[in-house]
């Protein structure tokens, strides 16, 4: 009934108000954070502890299903039908296809697969949605946003109701950190460096980053602190290094004092958890991931995509090396996102997955280098999510997540709409205009 209502109101809006799609695209990042809040599994298997449980429909798609309505009825001439690394997406769709076809079980197969077209949905609309005119300031209040949100929820679980390690809006603390990692770098660069904002804005823009590493900590992730931290420390350099301004320096001096406090106060916790993690995670993960590599050996298309805990707790040969999962009646995922990949789709399937997050991540960082504009400083920050997202998936499986494998797509798109405004002005200087 919500998608009856809300999406023809939306469409209506979008196609007629530039502003109303402003606010849609900075709503459509908001709601990457609201985690199962906003979603429906159909033909939901919630026993299952694959990637998917069901053909999940949330509020970023009834966004994204909206603004691409309005755009193909009212700006068809406008529009990049063919967006940058489009081949790619669709190679590892096609793959996705075939190993779906070739599943032990196709129906936990199709839930990845109805997610996969969803999020190329998602993506051609934040690129196509920034050809009709909208502010780039939308995404920097959905950004703001996210990080209020998160901050308080993690000031909230923390200390109210004292939750050891955090989960924040997710499922599980380990998702928080590439979640935020994606928005953290990019945000900190606006606040510090957009000559156009007030000062107002721009202290609760700081606020509201530092806020982001604060909810990063409350996990106490070991890999979410470490690159957390370098991500901190690798905006402040590249901010200095572009701008070389005596109060950038100052500011940057004060950040990095109230972080070694911060993380002096939090010490004792921080490193208890590295000291004294449970040895059966580590072991846990090693043989989930011998078992993906038996499976991408096995099948050269992989076992079938979200079928890695079907095969795994079905199939004796994949878990008879078990020791420390040995007792469970369920098996789980495989915590390295491209050995599971390879497991699914197989090593052909990983490679071009390989292919195509790379591309993003490449040419975010070149067009940072070349251009010496804001927009540049801005892919600048989000090469750096990029870098975290992609190291931590050799720890994680999180990027199959729905708010992360969203957040993803959502955060390509921006970069490549960056890349099209740097291009336009061959690499002159560029502001973003627009108000607040």
């Amino acid at each position: 009934m919500f998608a009856v209502v809300s999406v023809p109101f939306m469409t209506c809006g979008a196609m007629w108000f530039t502003r109303f799609r402003g606010w849609l695209v900075g709503l459509l990042i908001f709601a990457t954070a609201l985690g199962d809040k906003a979603n429906i599994n159909f033909m939901s298997y919630e026993w299952y502890r694959g990637t998917d449980r069901g053909f999940e429909v949330n509020l970023v798609d009834l966004i994204a299903l909206s603004l691409v309505t309005a755009l193909l009825i009212r700006f068809p001439t406008r529009l990049k039908w063919w967006p940058f690394n489009s081949f790619w997406f669709f190679a590892y769709l096609g793959f996705g296809l075939i190993s779906t076809y070739m599943a032990y079980d196709p129906l936990l197969a199709e839930f990845t697969l109805f997610k996969m077209a969803k999020l190329y949905m998602v993506y051609w609309c934040v690129v196509n949605v920034f050809q009709t005119g909208i502010s780039p300031r939308n995404i920097w209040g959905g950004m703001c946003a996210v990080g209020i949100l998160l901050t308080g929820l993690a000031l909230y679980q923390k200390y109210i109701s004292h939750i050891y390690r955090i989960p924040g809006p997710f499922d599980h603390s380990n998702t928080i950190p590439l979640y935020v990692n994606l928005l953290m770098p990019m945000l900190l660069i606006w606040g510090l460096c957009d000559k156009r904002m007030n000062s107002t804005w721009k202290a609760i823009t700081v606020l509201s980053a530092l806020g982001m590493v604060f909810t990063i900590v409350a996990t106490y992730s070991r890999a979410g602190i470490v690159l957390c931290g370098l991500c901190l420390f690798g905006v402040l350099v590249l901010i200095n290094f572009r701008l070389k301004s005596p109060r950038l320096s100052l500011i940057s001096i004060l950040i990095i004092v109230a972080t070694v406090a911060g993380g002096i106060k939090a010490s004792d916790k921080i490193i208890e958890r590295f000291k004294n993690a449970p040895e059966s995670s580590g072991a846990a993960r090693k043989e989930f991931n011998v078992s993906a590599k038996m499976m991408a050996k096995d099948h050269f298309f992989g076992v079938g995509m979200n079928n890695f805990s079907l095969a795994v707790t079905y199939f004796p040969k994949y878990r008879e090396h078990f020791v420390a999962m040995a007792n469970e009646e369920e098996g789980g995922v495989a915590h390295h996102v491209y050995l599971l990949t390879a497991a699914e789709m197989g090593y052909a399937g990983l490679a071009v997955f390989g292919i195509f997050i790379t591309r993003f991540f490449l040419m975010t960082g070149w067009y940072a280098w070349r251009s010496k504009s804001f927009a540049g400083l801005l892919l600048g920050g989000l090469f750096m999510g990029f870098g975290t997202l992609h190291l931590q998936g050799l720890l994680e499986w999180v990027l199959r997540q729905s708010p992360v494998s969203y957040l993803f797509v959502i955060t390509s798109g921006i970069a490549v709409a960056f890349m099209e405004m740097i291009r336009k002005t061959n690499f002159a200087p560029l502001e973003l205009a627009g108000r607040y």
